[in-house]
């Protein structure tokens, strides 16, 4: 059996695809959290200071070790002066394969934003993907 074909036979069993949601969301949090880190040239250092945690805790967190409450996505947004949106999309079929985004998902962060920022800024981000963002692009607005 090829990697597609597993693939494809586990998406069937929906505690995997589940798993999968949850995972693959988790990991976009994190992503996000990293991305505005660069943006703001923010180390974890300094950002376990502004949430007054340690070190190990930030790294922990964007790891996936210890669980991301929304709770806490809001607040490290809110330690790197951005808001996040958060918006559902229908889950893909099970059968939908490989090329699927995030096969089971129905939550997905949209985008995270500096407050205040500029419309044009907003716009660009409001209705793309994370992923389809390209990496290290910073605001220009």
């Amino acid at each position: 059996m090829t990697r597609n074909n597993d693939y494809q036979e586990m998406t069937k069993d929906p505690n995997f695809r589940k798993l999968l949601a949850v995972e693959s969301l988790v990991a976009e949090a994190a992503e996000l959290i990293g991305r505005l880190m660069a943006e703001k040239k923010v180390n974890k250092a300094a950002l376990a200071r502004r949430l007054n945690r340690s070190r190990a805790w930030v790294t922990q967190l964007l790891s996936g070790k210890t669980n991301m409450t929304v709770r806490t996505l809001a607040e490290l947004a809110y330690a790197l002066e951005a808001e996040v949106e958060l918006a559902t999309q229908p889950a893909a079929p099970a059968n939908a394969g490989r090329d699927a985004t995030r096969p089971g998902a129905s939550v997905r962060l949209l985008n995270a934003q500096p407050i205040g920022s500029s419309p044009a800024w907003r716009a660009r981000y409001v209705s793309q993907p994370l992923s389809e963002i390209p990496e290290g692009q910073q605001r220009s607005a």
